[in-house]
């Protein structure tokens, strides 16, 4: 798959790679108290109900989700706590809400019949270490019917059965204000850095306007955006889980749309035509703005709307995540306005521009038109990433190299340079033409690698997994497993499972690797109440998601991957899991 950007994001990540390389190598492995002397627990078990008590240790923290109570099919979460934890995130559950010191829960036992039940509760210590989760056997009294369980005090949480997501109880102004710099951050990505000249010319039309002219028209454009964004995260929200914009978002129709719709926007920068509104709309927009002049307020809100869903499918990463909070806990309102944030900080540097002008802008020259030639190119190398969604990879590879080789010649590899710097810029676009044209071979022989085109794809095998679209079989299955069990979603709609599936789970390492778990793949592709209601029961947005169970608990997850990862990454979070088995 094309990478490109790699070069700003490594770069953003050498420090503190570094500082944590440092750490490393100064750093003495830790030594990790036993469970019983990290998370000592004592109960106090009612007819009412059942009270326990953790003091752990300094360093040490209990997890919030995997607090609970069983009797056979019968799960229980504390009805209150006496602290609302803290949330950060666990290299094992993601976010979390974690629980340090001391913590005193207390269950409503009352429906629960006379007998044993089992407390199960799971920690984790800062430096690194995860404990397995520990149960503890109760033995309940008879219920007399009258005693009441106490009531949550002020400071007390009560008990869910999802995963609590970072935004809970976060300040409103801290979450707003994250998803303005995040994007802000999308605007560089090359996804959303090329339409700025192309928006910049739409928008404020071809003949100059004033500064306020300028703030007026751009800001149009992008609260139109913005807005978009926000009824999206509005709909989701109301809609809840069952809408799993996913189901769209990474169908091959959608994005062989928004690539073509790429492709044509290419075309501008090259010189092919002139971007403008039609003249019929241009028309009409006009008699409605009463013979304003430059750019119309109407028009340019209808531009910034339609631009929205052209660069959806570049930043699904980021959407997904925050669709994925309010389809969970639905919370539309402020997930809406964190999805207006997003949409308002995309836009920042097109209002700068827009009310500047070209004050901040260089002067015209053959340089600029090397400029649009380039975010051109750009523009095209995102066509060819949404077709890589569902394209064969080894075609995916030609296009890339085919579009590297024509860069590379258009910018001057097989041109002799006039001046030193050119001769720099020469060699650049040589390795360019270079590697495309090594791609280009390798494809041609089915290869499918992009770091080495010429290198033949490892051997890959067919997956071990027991397949099923059943909930209730995959949840017997989790129940009967006598080992560690990975539930992978899966559905026909998510390009994003069929790379997983031939890049990780067809190879022969990840299959000796994660030998000691049982394979399951559950296909979502119907989307039934069923399988909707499995996503609600785990606070699972939707595929893919990786889910691992302990041997008999189908209850709650131990651990899960979320989003597609490359073998090596998959690996190093699955492992442990696999390492539990032994």
């Amino acid at each position: 798959m094309l990478r490109m950007g790699w070069w700003i994001v490594s770069l953003l990540m050498v420090l503190p790679a570094q500082a944590g390389l440092l750490d490393q190598l100064t750093t003495n492995a830790p030594d990790f108290l036993p469970v019983e002397q990290a998370f000592p627990v004592s109960t106090d078990v009612a007819p009412a109900g059942v009270q326990a008590q953790w003091h752990s240790a300094d360093g040490y923290y209990l997890y919030q989700h995997r607090i609970y109570l069983t009797q056979g099919e019968t799960r229980l979460t504390p009805v209150s706590l006496s602290q609302p934890g803290l949330e950060k995130y666990d290299e094992a559950f993601g976010d979390i809400i974690a629980h340090y010191g001391e913590l005193t829960v207390y269950f409503d036992t009352r429906q629960l019949d006379a007998g044993p039940a089992v407390l199960h509760y799971q920690g984790c210590a800062d430096a690194g270490l995860c404990y397995p989760p520990q149960t503890l056997t109760l033995e309940l009294p008879a219920s007399s019917g009258v005693d009441e369980p106490p009531a949550p005090s002020s400071r007390a949480e009560q008990g869910s059965t999802t995963s609590q997501s970072w935004f809970s109880d976060r300040h409103p102004l801290l979450v707003l204000g994250i998803f303005f710099l995040l994007g802000l951050g999308l605007t560089f990505t090359p996804c959303v850095l090329p339409m700025i000249p192309i928006l910049t010319t739409v928008v404020l039309g071809q003949q100059p306007v004033s500064a306020a002219r300028g703030f007026l028209l751009s800001s149009t454009y992008v609260l139109g955006m913005a807005l978009t964004y926000a009824a999206a995260g509005l709909a989701v929200g109301l809609a809840g889980a069952g809408a799993n914009v996913q189901i769209w978002m990474q169908s091959p129709a959608v994005l062989t749309l928004f690539a073509v719709l790429f492709g044509l926007l290419s075309l501008a920068m090259f010189g092919a035509y002139e971007l403008q509104l039609p003249a019929a709309l241009r028309n009409r927009l006009n008699a409605l703005s009463q013979g304003q002049q430059g750019g119309h307020i109407g028009g340019v809100f209808i531009i910034g709307v339609l631009s929205a869903l052209v660069v959806s499918p570049c930043v699904s990463a980021p959407l997904a995540g925050a669709l994925a909070y309010l389809s969970t806990t639905g919370d539309a309102l402020l997930g809406g306005g964190a999805l207006l944030a997003l949409g308002l900080g995309m836009g920042t540097p097109l209002i700068i521009i827009g009310t500047t002008g070209a004050k901040l802008l260089p002067k015209a020259g053959p340089w600029m038109e090397k400029t649009k030639h380039l975010f051109g190119f750009m523009l095209l190398a995102v066509a060819i990433w949404l077709l890589g969604r569902w394209l064969p990879a080894a075609i995916s590879l030609g296009l890339t190299g085919a579009l590297c080789m024509a860069a590379g010649v258009h910018f001057g590899a097989l041109k002799r340079p006039e001046t030193g710097w050119a001769h720099a810029t020469r060699l650049l676009m040589l390795m360019l033409f270079i590697y495309g044209l090594i791609a280009v071979v390798g494809a041609v022989q089915g290869h499918t690698s992009f770091l080495n085109p010429l290198e033949p794809d490892a051997e890959r095998h067919e997956t071990p997994f027991l397949y099923s679209s059943d909930v209730n079989a995959v949840v017997q299955i989790i129940k009967s497993s006598d080992q560690p069990v990975m539930v992978d979603l899966y559905a026909d709609w998510c390009i994003s499972c069929k790379v997983m599936d031939a890049e990780i789970f067809a190879t022969q390492t990840a299959q000796t690797e994660l030998a000691n778990l049982t394979w399951v793949q559950l296909d979502m592709t119907d989307n039934t109440d069923a399988q909707q209601q499995f996503l609600q029961d785990h606070a699972v947005f939707g595929p893919p998601t990786v889910l691992f169970f302990e041997p008999g608990n189908a209850d709650i997850s131990v651990g899960r991957i979320v989003g597609e990862r490359d073998l090596e990454d998959f690996l190093t979070e699955a492992r442990p899991f696999a390492q539990s088995a032994d």
